[in-house]
């Protein structure tokens, strides 16, 4: 039991932290969006376009690993609900 609670606690904490960094990409795209102006000539526009592939990436990544690791907390839940009710069925 202490095992999947720790399993849970770990899917949840990496859930914390790819949802935070989704934000935090999410910001960063907005901000080179609000500063657009500031670049300027064909090579700026291609950096911006470098910066876009690349946190877009990172948004996805993060989404992924968001998505995998929700999947984990709900089957640890449903392990550990399973294996407390086997343990009070043996109790009864």
């Amino acid at each position: 039991m202490l095992v999947s609670s720790i399993a849970r606690f770990n899917a949840l904490n990496t859930m914390n932290n790819a949802a935070f960094a989704s934000m935090q990409t999410s910001n960063s795209m907005i901000n080179a969006v609000n500063n657009s102006h500031t670049f300027g000539g064909e090579h700026d526009l291609s950096m911006l376009n470098k910066m876009d592939k690349s946190l877009s990436l990172d948004l996805a990544a993060n989404k992924l690993l968001y998505k995998m690791a929700s999947l984990q907390e709900k089957l640890s839940t449903k392990h550990q609900d399973s294996k407390s009710n086997k343990s009070l069925n043996y109790l009864a």
